[in-house]
């Protein structure tokens, strides 16, 4: 069998430089050990066949010997199993942390760790003032006790309504920012695929632009719920494409754009008053006049994600399918609002007040009603309107519902003057005839204070879709507890989804991460290969250096 004299030197030049390119790919593994996102890179070799076809037919004595190594691939070591299964669970996992996040911080306004700031005590703090007025009807000092108890719990419910309402903001505020970086991600997927399409159209793999688009989709699948494909582009090479909520929002190098526009508040009052709009996210459009602008057609439907999460925490009304947010704990302050109203005025309505001025009165309010109630006056003889024995008070529940826990407060009478608490079940009379003179009892303010033990409260009813609110105490406990259940299951199904991603992380990370052991390894293998491809390409030298400097000198 014959042979190029300088076949040897070649098949030397094979191994020395597969082995320079293994040295080269591990020191990059190890210099990016601790890169985000990074991949462990790796190349394939292959012998190279033997210079004829010929040889593969020939007898063992007559075969061709192979032309050394070369590099069959430079790749990853990745697992786009792996990959899916983490970003799934990402998603799930970034809606619950972020809905614990919001719920832990909506809790704080009905905890009950700080008494004095809480809306149990105040309540309870403006009955227990009722029952110190009901021992002493006549001084104004427990008087001024039952009319800053009731300031201190009506300052209470309109603080944490507002606090909710900020909340509520917080997480609008949210939604449009979140909105703006998937924007942004789309945006530097779409010039990711295009150098990486750029760069395989040559046959090598652009490992590291790949990796780039690996952590930003990482990023994306936090953000929302996503799908993503290779798809062919019909000339041998491969397009990029993202979809999120069943739309594209990636097609290789186009983005299809989100964007906001203004919808009426979930909250009702605020959506009949116009205040507070929120942002609905929706599929932009090419508007008339050229430019993007949203369309009102195509909102963005989600499945999870941190944008999903703002929307529920900020319109979730706990109606049907919906989950409970914001609006249905506002919902359940103005119930208690109204149930405040429509209880406490209809008694205190019946009682007589002992105002020093203007005498004893009747059919006066303990709360601004805004309209919703009416007083009937009974009188002891109905051709004499001054004769007036008492009053009834009764309540519009359509016009109720005007009142919030936002806006409920003392009435005007109240608000001025202490002595306008109606104690007395009759007529205080201070002047005149002996026998007709009365200072009045507590009755009435006996009646009020029984209001904090009655269990049957409630609006409307149920012809109506009215609502229960059972005590006063214990509808208050309910809010806290509702809100202290919500957030224990949310806070153990985020503990779950944790755990379910921290798993798929590491299992990922075990398949793509970088191990400095395997790495060290690999340093001394391709070390030790190119010395000796090294010491192929001496020995080859020196047989040639023989042959060439040595041939017809014998003896000389």
């Amino acid at each position: 069998m014959t042979r190029a004299t300088f076949f040897g030197l070649e098949i030397g030049k094979t191994g020395l430089t597969m082995s320079q390119l293994g040295l080269d790919v591990t020191a990059h593994n190890i210099a990016n050990v601790d890169t985000k996102g990074y991949t462990r890179q790796r190349i394939v070799s292959t012998a190279y066949d033997p210079f004829t076809t010929i040889g593969r037919a020939l007898p063992v004595d007559q075969a061709r010997v192979g032309g050394g190594v070369h590099v069959m691939i430079h790749d990853q070591i990745r697992s786009a199993y792996l990959d899916r299964r983490y970003r799934t669970e990402n998603t799930s996992n970034a809606y619950w942390q972020q809905r614990v996040e919001s719920l832990s911080y909506l809790e704080s306004y009905f905890d009950n760790v700080n008494e004095e700031t809480s809306l149990n005590y105040a309540l309870a703090n403006f009955f227990r003032a009722m029952k110190v007025l009901a021992e002493d009807p006549v001084e104004g000092a427990p008087r001024t006790l039952l009319q800053t108890a009731g300031k201190d719990m009506v300052q209470q419910m309109n603080l944490v309504y507002e606090g909710l309402i900020d909340l509520q903001d917080i997480q609008n505020t949210a939604v449009t920012v979140t909105v703006e970086r998937i924007n942004r991600i789309a945006d530097e997927i779409a010039l990711l695929n295009k150098e990486i399409y750029g760069f395989e159209v040559t046959g090598y793999v652009a490992n590291d632009l790949r990796d780039k688009r690996n952590v930003l989709l990482d990023e994306l699948s936090s953000l929302a719920d996503i799908e993503y494909r290779d798809y062919p582009d019909g000339k041998g090479n491969t397009k990029f494409e993202v979809s999120m909520g069943g739309k594209v929002l990636v097609d290789h190098v186009d983005t299809w754009r989100l964007g906001v526009m203004e919808v009426p508040n979930p909250i009702p009052e605020l959506a009949a008053s116009g205040e507070a709009p929120v942002w609905q996210v929706v599929w932009m459009k090419e508007g008339a006049g050229g430019g993007l602008e949203p369309d009102p057609a195509n909102p963005l439907a989600l499945k999870g994600g941190e944008l999903k999460a703002y929307i529920d925490m900020r319109d979730g009304d706990g109606v049907g399918s919906n989950p409970k947010g914001i609006p249905y704990y506002i919902e359940m302050l103005n119930n208690l609002a109204r149930a405040l109203v429509q209880e406490i005025n209809a008694v205190h309505a019946q009682g007589w007040t002992d105002h020093p001025v203007s005498g004893s009165n009747t059919g006066i309010v303990f709360f601004e009603d805004l309209g919703a109630g009416t007083l009937t006056y009974l009188y002891e003889d109905p051709d004499n309107p001054a004769l007036i024995t008492g009053a009834v008070y009764t309540v519009d529940q359509e016009v109720l519902k005007n009142i919030t826990a936002g806006n409920i407060r003392l009435s005007d009478e109240i608000e001025e003057n202490a002595y306008n608490i109606a104690c007395s079940s009759s007529r205080i009379v201070k002047h005149g005839e002996s026998q007709q003179l009365q200072r009045g009892n507590n009755e009435n303010m006996n009646a009020l204070y029984a209001l904090f033990l009655k269990k049957d409260i409630a609006l409307g009813t149920v012809a109506t879709g009215g609502i229960s609110i059972g005590s006063f105490d214990g509808y208050v406990t309910s809010i806290r507890f509702d809100v202290g259940n919500l957030l224990d299951n949310c806070i153990k199904t985020a503990d779950n989804c944790n755990t379910l991603t921290v798993a798929a992380e590491n299992q990922r990370l075990a398949v793509a991460g970088v191990s400095l052991d395997e790495e060290m390894t690999n340093l001394i293998k391709y070390q030790h290969a190119y010395n000796g491809a090294a010491r192929v390409i001496t020995a080859m030298d020196d047989a040639l250096d023989r042959l060439i400097n040595g041939t017809g000198r014998v003896g000389l």
